[in-house]
């Protein structure tokens, strides 16, 4: 089945829901400017919690290797995630597996952008966005490279209602979400979580 990351999650009930519902990776918000942004002590409580039942991946975007240091030796995370502008030697740099965000633009070549970070666990394709996701934007899905070999998440826009339709039309190695699962005030809506994975369970089954 298609692997789903639900980004942005703050609170342990979140989490447990994230579980409950088969999602496959958290990624918890380190970015400062963001509505989603999570403290090291909090996300060291939920990594303590559930981190025998969940992967989580730590969202950065151009902060510096201090900064992220820190978090590591706080929060046991099991990837990294960096969605800024950060070099492939500084993404390397951590030794961790990690997921590079590329941001797709009208001239936007996969292949080219892979190449400048070989060592990437997985690419995550998102719209564009000053926060490093979570814009609740789509893209022009057929930007997306449906025959690459190479793990591909889709990211930008999803929601409950088109995440069927996005798997379908781009096949990609797995799908992120954050405001797609939100209430207004960007925390999570367990029923629209709920909905999300029945969409990607339709399409991936």
């Amino acid at each position: 089945m298609t692997a789903v990351k639900f980004c942005g999650l703050r609170s342990e009930a979140d989490v447990e829901t994230a579980i409950c519902v088969g999602c496959d990776v958290v990624g918890l918000n380190f970015v400062s400017a963001s509505p989603r942004v999570i403290d090291t002590v909090t996300a060291s409580k939920i990594v303590g919690s559930f981190g025998s039942n969940m992967l989580f991946t730590g969202v950065f975007k151009d902060q510096s290797e201090s900064e992220i240091r820190r978090v590591l030796n706080d929060v046991a995370l099991d990837f990294l995630q960096f969605s800024g502008d950060e070099s492939a030697a500084f993404c390397d740099s951590f030794d961790m597996p990690y997921l590079k965000g590329l941001k797709v633009s009208d001239s936007f070549d996969f292949e080219q952008a892979r190449d400048q970070f070989p060592r990437a666990f997985a690419y995550l394709l998102d719209s564009m966005s000053d926060l490093g996701g979570g814009s609740g934007k789509t893209f022009d899905w057929k930007q997306f490279p449906t025959d690459a070999d190479a793990k591909v998440i889709l990211a930008g826009g999803l929601t409950p209602s088109n995440v069927a339709m996005a798997i379908q039309e781009t096949r990609p190695w797995g799908v992120d979400v954050a405001s797609g699962i939100e209430n207004d005030d960007h925390s999570k809506n367990r029923e629209l979580m709920v909905q999300f994975m029945q969409g990607v369970r339709n399409v991936s089954a």
